[in-house]
């Protein structure tokens, strides 16, 4: 087994006491900058994590609480109707990928506990939680109304992934959807598109708390004639969708889910060519293994480590329960233009 790099590693082989490297990794404003950059340079490079038990040994004696905490466990709380639901969200499965990664890194592993599992209770749940040390825990986004836990978080750190959990106030850690729709709008405009439309439906709208749609409609407010009556719906219509396509004629339509927009494009590649309407379609969550669709890549990997961040900082300092004052962090996404059949099959240029 391969040896633990430990903090005293780290400090002899920067030439600086164990406490100074202490201080340095958690950004200490004792330390001077340089010296806590060579630091941590130090230790990236000798492969150092920190251990969480000496972490929150440290939170909890300074809580006076005992220094009994001994866990190297967050919890993934789950609250589909199956098990394993929340696994058909292809980002969802990327999101947790990242945090398992994320979290190694910091010293810790996940676990997924499913809150519909048969006989379990609120009660149940926190008694096995705290049996097994596991004092922070990671909310997968609530798949339908009522988006509320009932469950007591006084002994725990919590953090939500997105914006879908409505009670209790917990901090979260979701992707920016009005900046990913400011985006999709700012590259229509270099583009020159001269009408743009919106599609989502009411239960989309409602998980992203409204953003994109209201983010929408300010650039409709602001340019009434660009930019055209968003289309809301509770499901699509294939027929009634391509008579609004034909009626409205928008050069641009941006999508709020990856699905969508395979929807539309195989109903508008279904017209025939002669009387198919002219539209790009953007999305504004492109599936990331999906390449062949053009709008924004959310930030998946960033939005985990932010919550890996935020959560084992709340772990490690013993800061449990409902925050007064919850967070929020926010993380954008990049733009990805879907590659054109021209450059798609051209051959490679040799010299």
């Amino acid at each position: 087994m391969t040896q633990r790099i430990t903090m005293a590693d780290v400090a002899r082989a920067a030439g600086v006491h164990q406490t100074t490297v202490s201080l340095a990794l958690r950004n200490h404003r004792s330390i001077p900058p340089e010296t806590r950059e060579r630091i941590r340079t130090v230790a990236t490079s000798m492969g150092y994590r920190p251990n969480p038990l000496v972490s929150a040994l440290i939170a909890a004696r300074r809580h006076g609480s005992g220094g009994s905490y001994s866990g190297t466990t967050l919890g993934f709380l789950t609250c589909f109707p199956k098990r394993d639901s929340w696994r058909l969200s292809p980002n969802y499965v990327a999101v947790f990928e990242e945090l398992r990664a994320h979290a190694a890194d910091h010293g810790y592993r996940i676990e997924e506990f499913w809150l519909a599992e048969p006989g379990m209770t609120p009660v149940r749940l926190k008694t096995i939680l705290l049996n097994r040390g596991i004092r922070g825990l990671i909310i997968c986004p609530m798949p339908n109304e009522p988006r509320v836990i009932q469950f007591d978080f006084s002994e725990f750190a919590a953090v939500a992934l997105g914006l879908t959990l409505h009670q209790p106030a917990l901090d979260r850690v979701s992707i920016d959807y009005y900046a990913v729709m400011n985006l999709c709008v700012t590259r229509l405009r270099e583009k020159g598109r001269k009408r743009i439309a919106f599609a989502t439906t009411f239960d989309i709208d409602s998980r992203v708390n409204h953003l994109s749609l209201g983010a929408f409609l300010a650039e409709r407010h602001l340019e009434p004639r660009r930019f055209l009556q968003p289309l809301t719906s509770q499901r699509w219509n294939q027929e009634n969708f391509m008579a609004w396509l034909v009626e409205s004629r928008p050069d641009a339509l941006i999508t709020a889910i990856s699905p969508d927009y395979l929807t539309f494009k195989s109903w508008i590649d279904a017209t025939p060519a002669r009387n198919r309407p002219a539209v790009e379609l953007v999305c504004v969550d492109c599936t990331v293994n999906i390449p062949a669709q053009t709008g924004v890549v959310q930030n998946l990997g960033g939005e985990a480590r932010a919550a890996i961040d935020l959560l084992t900082s709340r772990v490690e300092r013993a800061q449990f329960g409902v925050p007064a004052e919850p967070q929020t962090i926010l993380v954008t996404g990049t733009w990805r233009e879907k590659p054109s059949p021209e450059k798609a099959t051209r051959p490679p240029v040799t010299l």
